[in-house]
């Protein structure tokens, strides 16, 4: 039961009538908290510089339901102590032996009202910062984090005030950490590789990454056991962090989320390369998902067995744009190369056949002058 210092006896003496005094620090009570509602809503509303996400905006709308409560709820606590102190009504209070059950309810709302707020206050502020332009951006994890700590601190508290006694629980901590250590190992190998993530600044939310696996998606959320991963397809990926924390993950969004995107394109021999050159340029600029910083380029990169293969470079501002932005340059070369008359080569074969004079020709045996020539010929083909 939470102990209540007596009240002063300047307070006592007000009154010869406790329930008037008691009726006038309910009214006060209740007019103070409703005082401060319309105080801090007159705040919110006048302050321009004050957005909706801002930290002081957040903090002050935040607080306003637990100190209306905190202080309707310190009202009723004192009036108790008014009844108690006063000694034309010590029956009242005798006579009721769940008053300090009561007292300690009260008590236990306020604390976990504020717990709430805070678990609130904490996790919109991470947001507030992250959605800012700072050089500081905190992960989810923290948000459970806090969470965690303040139900711990919560706890606590609650604790003391029903005066629990908790020797016992300590007396059999060992074993029991013991226990929970290897009955929770993955959970902890969870928790210190989401840490580790972190602080290693591998990926962060709305990031697109690729798994070892080939997985590809956007990074939803980072918690304290796994991260999730939403794909292309709209399929929610949970990876555990102790699994991602050992094993390679590509960043699509790091260092900028801009991603530059490599297109084949492949011509006849004979066609003019600074002609292909320029058409390819002039389809970037007329794809809108190209960037036009930094500048695209056409690479030369090789004669091919049937084709000069060149590769356009050019950079999309999302790297989930790489397809569409492919899709759309193909369609464009494939329209202006048939209408500039350029040939997209494609692999051919020649088949050779024997007729019977032919057939008949190889059964005849071949002179020693003949084998030599022929076997020169083959070796000159397969190095040549």
């Amino acid at each position: 039961m939470v102990n209540v210092d007596p009240l002063p006896e300047f307070i006592i003496s007000l009154s010869d009538q406790p329930w008037v005094l008691v009726g006038g620090i309910l009214l006060g009570s209740v007019l103070l908290s409703r005082v401060l509602e319309w105080g801090g809503t007159q705040l919110l509303n006048r302050s321009a510089r004050w957005s909706e996400t801002s930290i002081s905006h957040v903090f002050i709308d935040g607080i306003r339901i637990p100190l209306h409560v905190s202080i309707i709820v310190g009202g009723i606590l004192l009036s108790l102590n008014v009844l108690e102190d006063v000694s034309s009504t010590p029956y009242v209070l005798e006579n009721v032996s769940s008053i300090p059950y009561f007292i300690n309810f009260l008590t236990s709302l306020v604390v976990i009202l504020w717990m709430r707020a805070f678990v609130r206050l904490g996790a919109e502020w991470i947001e507030v910062v992250n959605a800012a332009d700072s050089e500081y951006e905190f992960s989810p994890i923290f948000k459970n984090s806090w969470t965690i700590l303040l139900i711990l601190v919560t706890g606590s508290f609650l604790l003391v005030i029903w005066e629990i006694d908790i020797t016992p629980i300590l007396a059999s901590a060992g074993v029991l950490s013991i226990i929970l250590g290897l009955a929770a190992q993955d959970a902890i190998g969870n928790l210190i590789g989401g840490v580790s993530l972190y602080f290693d600044d591998t990926y962060n939310t709305g990031d697109v990454i690729v798994l070892e696996d080939g997985q590809r998606g956007t990074v939803t959320d980072i918690g304290i056991r796994s991260t999730t991963i939403l794909t292309r397809d709209n399929i929610v990926i949970t990876v555990p962090n102790s699994v991602l924390n050992s094993s390679s993950v590509i960043n699509e969004s790091a260092p900028q989320r801009r991603k530059r995107i490599r297109v084949p394109i492949t011509v006849a021999y004979g066609t003019d390369h600074k002609e292909v050159e320029e058409i390819l340029l002039e389809l970037c600029d007329e794809t809108a998902l190209i960037l036009d910083k930094p500048t695209p380029q056409v690479m030369f990169q090789e004669f091919g067995d049937s084709a000069l293969v060149f590769e356009l470079w050019a950079y999309v501002d999302h790297p989930f744009s790489e397809p569409r932005a492919t899709d759309q340059i193909n369609r464009r070369v494939y329209e202006r190369f048939d209408n500039a008359d350029i040939t997209i080569p494609f692999p051919q074969r020649e088949i050779s056949y024997l007729t019977r004079k032919d057939k008949r020709m190889s059964e005849t045996p071949l002179s020693q002058e003949e084998n030599k020539r022929v076997t020169e010929y083959v070796e000159e083909e397969d190095h040549g």
